[in-house]
C-alpha cells in the first residue's frame, strides 16, 4: 500500500477547525453520517490530529484462522498493519464495536508515536490507558479494555472499506479529532470541506460576538438578513 500524503496546507487548516463545525459542513453538503459517536479520547490534551486513514478490518475469531496465525503458516496481518501504517497515516480499526478487547497497548502505541503515526481510531478498546495517554499519540477508543483483541476479533483485511462505530470509512479518508471526537472526511471533499467549515467557523466568530455583547439570539442565530450584511460589511 502507498499512502498518498495529506497536503501540508491543507492539513494545517483542517487542524485549526472544531469536529462540530466540520461534521455541519459535511451534513450541509449530503454527507450525513461523518461522526464516529461513541469513541472518546483518552486525553484530552492529546486529542487534537488530522490524517488519512489506514485501515483494519477485524472478523470474529475462527479457531482454525487463528491457529494457522499462530503457526506461522498464514500472515500476522496486525504485524503488517504495524509496518506498513505510514507517518501522517491514523490506524482505523473495524472491529465491530468490541469494547471488551484491544489491539493496542503501551508498547505498539510507542512505536507508533515514534514513527509518526497522526493517531489511532478504533471501535474496540485500549490496554495500559494511562500509558498509552502518556505517549503523546492522540487515540480514540471505546474505554480500557486489557484482553487482547484474538480473544475474539482477528484482523483479516488491510487496506479496505471499513465500519468504525457505523461510519463508512475508505482508505486515505482525512479524518480529523479533538475533544469533541472524530470526523471523517472523504478524501475528495477535503479542500471543500475546509473553505466551508473556515468560512461557517468565521461567521460563528462573529454571531458569538454579538450575542456576547446582549444581541437577541432572534435574527443573531440563524442569522438574518441585517446580520449577514453586518457581517460582509465588517468583513470590508
Amino acid at each position: 500500500m502507498t499512502p498518498t500524503p495529506l497536503d501540508p496546507a491543507l492539513r494545517a487548516r483542517l487542524a485549526e477547525i472544531a469536529v462540530p463545525t466540520l461534521t455541519a459542513a459535511l451534513y450541509a453538503r449530503g454527507i450525513r453520517n461523518s461522526f464516529l459517536a461513541g469513541l472518546a479520547p483518552l486525553s484530552k490534551a492529546h486529542a487534537r490530529f488530522v490524517g488519512t486513514a489506514y485501515t483494519m478490518r477485524a472478523l470474529p475469531v475462527r479457531e482454525d484462522l487463528l491457529a494457522a496465525v499462530n503457526e506461522g503458516k498464514a500472515p500476522n496481518l496486525h504485524r503488517r498493519a504495524m509496518a506498513e501504517v505510514a507517518p501522517g497515516e491514523v490506524v482505523v480499526t473495524d472491529c465491530g464495536a468490541s469494547g471488551r478487547i484491544s489491539f493496542f497497548g503501551e508498547l505498539i502505541a510507542t512505536f507508533l508515536a515514534r514513527k509518526g503515526v497522526a493517531a489511532i481510531v478504533t471501535d474496540a478498546g485500549i490496554a495500559d490507558v494511562g500509558d498509552v495517554a502518556a505517549t503523546g499519540l492522540p487515540v480514540f477508543c471505546l474505554g480500557s479494555a486489557p484482553i487482547p483483541g484474538p480473544a475474539r476479533r482477528l484482523v483479516g483485511d488491510l487496506g479496505c472499506p471499513v465500519d468504525c462505530m457505523g461510519v463508512t470509512i475508505m482508505p486515505g479518508d482525512v479524518l480529523v479529532g479533538d475533544e469533541n471526537g472524530v470526523a471523517a472526511i472523504p478524501r475528495a471533499m477535503a479542500a471543500e470541506i475546509a473553505d466551508a467549515a473556515q468560512a461557517k467557523a468565521e461567521l460563528e466568530e462573529f454571531l458569538l460576538a454579538r450575542l456576547k455583547d446582549g444581541a437577541p439570539l432572534d435574527g443573531t442565530y440563524p442569522p438574518d438578513a441585517a446580520t449577514l450584511a453586518a457581517y460582509a460589511a465588517r468583513k470590508g
